[in-house]
């Protein structure tokens, strides 16, 4: 699994969500929102990652992640 942040298109919402692709991370986020009332149906995702210096130091600092890739766009 891998940690993702999908915000709606206009970035009025964001979650934070486990999955192994893009595409599955704004369908999470999808259902999230839909349970809420809210609709969305186009979404950008950005895979997120623990930093180098945090990963090969001594000792974790925290959880402290940063943008793995550029957003992509996805619609459903």
């Amino acid at each position: 699994m891998r940690l993702f942040k999908v915000y709606c298109a206009d970035e009025s919402d964001s979650e934070l969500v486990f999955a192994k692709s893009h595409r599955q991370a704004a369908s999470i986020a999808r259902a999230v929102w839909h349970e809420n009332g809210f609709r969305c149906r186009h979404f950008r995702v950005v895979e997120l990652q623990l930093p180098d210096c945090i990963k090969e130091g001594p000792e974790p600092v925290g959880l402290i992640y940063e943008p793995a890739t550029m957003p992509k766009e996805v619609r459903l």
